[in-house]
């Protein structure tokens, strides 16, 4: 199954790759370098605003857990920028599990509890990419018609996340009650006793959504992280001086990066995000295809390179290697033993 998730991944990248690079010019799409069209200061900003973005995260992740947790915004800021520079080397994908065990050494919870938070974390996340790309439908209809089928059908998924957060919100235990009886059938008694523990603790941090003042911070930074990510967008425009878009542009281009990099692919997103960033530029914006080509190049750089090489700081400073953190997650098993109630969590 792993080699068959690599294979997809391969594929689903090399078949992005042609539709995006396909009949490109190169000297003009190394234009976007030339002097004329860079602005420093935004192209300085974009690499700053991406660490910022991780410390925004860290700070509503650390919102999900409870003072007797012992979450710090700099634990969680340290355990985000190894997981997200992790899904940039690494292949599978693996940079949430990675993420959600670096939070075990900064945070004093089970895994099954962090998990939990993260899946929320990460729910909340979805519902806002989508509605990046729905807010542009509402000020234009002037999109291509594939782009507004796409838009009413991300306006459905949309809506059923939410009835999905609501009905979590008011019956956290609901997950526990239909899974249960299933593996009371597919596990051993040993087996289904472990599975029972892990949905009990997954199901406690789902309770989070009930704590209306933790939830509403939560929601205030999702939108305030969201934001500054399209900010982001905005400012890299802004660095390469491509055209004259509306303001709406960068929510669109985000909403369209959410979509591909959802796709399964090499690490970091190399294929599907180069042909989200073309797509929108040229054939909903009308930028010309090699300055679009040459920008989406040198944005993938620009989103990659900053938390990459943090991470990969951080990680050193945490004795770690990405061997060893790839072993790790392939024993994630193993690594549940340490979620034992009473163990001290590593202090960042």
């Amino acid at each position: 199954m792993k080699y068959l998730k690599h294979v997809i991944g391969l594929v689903i990248t090399v078949v992005c790759l042609y539709i995006a690079f396909r009949g490109v010019e190169l000297r003009q799409a190394l234009q976007i370098f030339s002097r004329e069209r860079i602005r420093l200061i935004p192209l300085i900003a974009f690499p700053a605003l991406s660490l910022i973005v991780m410390w925004v995260r860290a700070w509503r992740w650390k919102y999900f857990f409870r003072q007797e947790h012992q979450a710090t915004v700099w634990g969680l800021t340290v355990s985000n920028i190894i997981g997200f520079a992790s899904n940039n080397i690494l292949p599978l994908r693996i940079g949430e599990m990675v993420r959600w065990l670096m939070a075990r050494k900064k945070v004093n919870a089970r895994l099954s509890y962090i998990l939990a938070t993260i899946f929320v974390e990460r729910f909340l996340d979805t519902l806002c990419v989508l509605l990046c790309f729905i807010i542009p439908m509402l000020f234009s209809r002037n999109f291509p018609p594939f782009v507004i089928k796409v838009g009413w059908l991300m306006a459905l998924v949309f809506a059923g996340a939410l009835l999905i957060l609501f009905i979590l919100r008011f019956k956290p235990d609901l997950a526990m009650k239909i899974s249960l009886p299933v593996g009371r059938k597919i596990f051993s008694k040993s087996l289904f006793e472990r599975f029972e523990h892990f949905l009990v603790t997954f199901t406690e941090g789902l309770k989070i959504l009930r704590d209306g003042s933790a939830m509403w911070k939560i929601s205030v930074l999702s939108l305030f992280h969201w934001w500054l990510v399209t900010f982001s967008y905005n400012l890299a425009f802004r660095a390469f001086s491509v055209g004259s878009l509306p303001w709406t542009a960068p929510y669109l281009t985000l909403g369209l990066v959410g979509i591909g990099v959802a796709l399964p692919s090499a690490p970091a997103f190399v294929g599907p995000l180069h042909a989200a960033i073309i797509y929108s530029l040229n054939n909903i914006y009308g930028v010309d295809r090699n300055t679009a080509i040459g920008f989406a190049v040198i944005m993938h750089l620009l989103m990659m390179a900053p938390v990459t090489l943090a991470g990969l700081i951080l990680l050193w400073k945490e004795g770690l290697t990405l061997g060893q953190l790839r072993q790790r997650t392939e024993h994630i098993d193993e690594e549940s033993s340490l979620s034992q109630p009473g163990g001290a969590p590593d202090q960042a």
